[in-house]
């Protein structure tokens, strides 16, 4: 992990044995489901790093500063404190227009806004009567940003969400992060235990925190007018006991203000976040909220060309959709408050598909069918409607529907009138129908089928095998065996399993299969493996067919590579066990970092 990564969180463990055991108590909750009931109908947001940091856009004197993120050049850059007040106080926001932001937002299809009211610099990007270390007033700009943005936001319809980093102020000299000015601070990398005993550290964090952080949260609270949430940071490295005099600050000014896990971990918040920038994930919490930046880093940087594509962005969507959560995407503004075209261009390619599709997201929850191999389906429950987000269409027309028993009044392309548009559907089995699709024209990025469902739900998430198209088993949807294995991050070039260690371990898929006759089908796995790597063993099994394979070099342990590994036959209806197992490890102490395996038919292999 790295370590600005680490730093803000992302690094630490993020699954609880305990988060599940309250899932009944907080369904019960009557003030915490009127909180959060706006942000479940959401599904989207839009998230503004912007500060000081945006003018030097990850450069300092001259020089590329060696970060992963832009707005942590201070610390990673060793720049001191007082330099970097005397640029910040050159920060002057011309462009800065708070409408245009929030119309932007809107454009998205996102339902709130979050915004960095001071991040770990320490300034305050608004009127700020607590410290002098504000835009208002360290840079005498006029303008009070997160006045306007209030404003705007109440006037268009958009929640105001408030990020504000609690636990780290590289400008306060009893603050955490920055040990070039105060070298007896706590450390930007030092865990919460290895300083907490001592008394002269802990005494002046918490003068910091009285002096600076719960004030300036009162100050949000109290002169913004309604705010949404507040989004905290670094809660990792703060305690119990404080954590709580920030969530009762928030209880007490503003009740119905959400709170972010961030504050400290899942006990004291509203909702859960797990990893920046997660591809794949397991929630920990029945709300949740993944956040995405556009490029790479989460403030401006100049020549962070690293874009995302919107079909990247709008699968993230819905991935995150079918497991329940909302997705927050990132932009990060110019010094002078002026949004770049590419960010434009990407908010606006999703809101298009948003105000066509948005019916399948806002207000849904998480499929009830598991993930099926074309895509991934939303469910409204009081509605009794299923959408099918269908990514890879069927080249024959006909949709497999997997996993559901219940009875179907309709199936039509969401959008169409009842009667005109009912596609011919056809119940295959107990679990499975099929939807002739032939007259639908597919979607550049998904095509939505609304189901309406006649009677109770009746489901089954083991996934089905379906015979017209690859199958894909990814890793981080798999069960392991053994120990000496793990899931990683989830992240880019981490979204599998990793820290191979034991070559006993296993990663394992149960599927069923119900076509009539066997099928044959190209094995091809997608791992991760460094040259130290390369000459280890690993088997892969279907049933009792097996395929003995040697760990090739991909570059870097983090570098994916595609491998057909052999041919593999599917016999007839039945349930199916398919697993990865390691055999031995090369020189390095791990095997491999195993991303996903697929099943393709082979053309003709099935009979009709």
């Amino acid at each position: 992990m790295k370590r600005d990564e680490w730093m803000d969180g992302a690094g630490l463990e993020q699954e609880r044995p305990d988060a599940w055991i309250h899932a009944e108590k907080r369904a019960n909750d009557h003030v915490l489901n009127r909180r959060l009931a706006w942000w479940r109908e959401a599904r989207l947001g839009l998230f503004v790093h912007w500060g000081p940091y945006s003018m030097m856009g990850g450069i300092w004197n001259g020089a590329r500063v060696d970060a992963n993120y832009a707005e942590h050049i201070q610390l990673r850059g060793k720049i001191p404190v007082s330099e970097y007040a005397q640029a910040a106080a050159g920060m002057n926001p011309e462009a800065f227009d708070a409408r245009e932001w929030v119309l932007l937002a809107k454009r998205a299809g996102a339902k709130y806004l979050i915004v960095t009211a001071k991040h770990h610099d320490g300034f305050a990007m608004y009127d700020s009567k607590v410290s002098n270390y504000s835009l208002t007033r360290h840079a005498n700009f006029p303008r009070d940003p997160i006045k306007e943005l209030a404003e705007a936001c109440e006037a268009e319809g958009i929640r105001l969400g408030i990020y504000y980093s609690h636990a780290m102020d590289w400008h306060h000299p009893d603050s955490q992060g920055n040990t070039l000015d105060y070298p007896d601070n706590v450390g930007a990398w030092d865990l919460l235990e290895e300083w907490i005993g001592d008394d002269d550290k802990r005494d002046r964090f918490e003068r910091y925190l009285q002096e600076k952080a719960l004030p300036q949260v009162e100050e949000l609270l109290t002169e913004y007018g309604p705010i949404g949430l507040m989004w905290f940071d670094c809660g990792h490295k703060i305690t119990d006991e404080q954590a709580i005099w920030f969530r009762d600050r928030v209880r007490r000014l503003q009740p119905d203000c959400l709170i972010n896990k961030r504050l400290r971990d899942d006990r004291f918040a509203d909702y859960g976040n797990p990893h920046d920038n997660q591809l794949r994930f397991h929630p920990v919490q029945p709300d949740w909220e993944s956040i995405h930046t556009l490029n790479d880093s989460w403030g401006f940087r100049y020549g962070d060309e690293n874009w995302k594509q919107p079909e990247e962005l709008i699968d993230q969507l819905l991935r995150v959709a079918a497991d329940g959560g909302n997705l927050v995407l990132n932009v990060g503004p110019l010094g002078s408050g002026a949004i770049d075209d590419t960010s434009r261009s990407l908010f606006e390619t999703i809101g298009a598909f948003m105000e066509r599709s948005g019916e399948a997201i806002y207000g849904t929850s998480g499929s009830p069918i598991g993930t099926p191999q074309w895509g991934y389906c939303t469910w409204k429950p009081e509605a009794d409607i299923l959408y099918l987000l269908v990514r890879d269409w069927p080249q024959d027309g006909i949709l497999i529907l997997p996993g559901l028993a219940s009875e179907i009044r309709y199936a039509r392309p969401l959008g169409m009138k009842m009667n005109e548009w009912n596609l011919p559907i056809q119940r295959l089995n107990e679990w499975d129908w099929q939807i002739d699709v032939r007259s639908v024209h597919p979607d550049a990025y998904a095509t939505v089928i609304e189901l309406k469902l006649d009677g109770e739900l009746r489901t089954s998430t083991t996934p089905r095998f379906i015979s017209q198209m690859p199958n894909l088993f990814w890793a981080y949807d798999g069960a392991i065996e053994g120990d000496g294995l793990r899931y990683d991050n989830g992240k880019r070039g981490h979204d599998g399993v990793s820290d191979w260690t034991n070559p006993d371990a296993a990663v394992g898929w149960t599927f069923r299969t119900e076509e009539e006759t066997a099928i044959r089908c190209y094995v091809r796995v997608t791992y991760a493996a460094a040259a130290n790597q390369a000459g280890g063993q690993f088997e892969f099994s279907l049933d009792q067919q097996k395929l003995i394979c040697t760990v090739e070099d991909t570059g870097r342990d983090d570098q994916w590579g595609e491998f057909e590994i052999g041919c593999i036959t599917i016999p007839a209806r039945g349930l199916h066990v398919l697993q990865i197992q390691g055999i031995r490890l090369a020189t390095a102490d791990t095997l491999m970092n195993l991303r996903k395996v697929a099943l393709v038919p082979m053309e003709g292999s099935e009979d009709a």
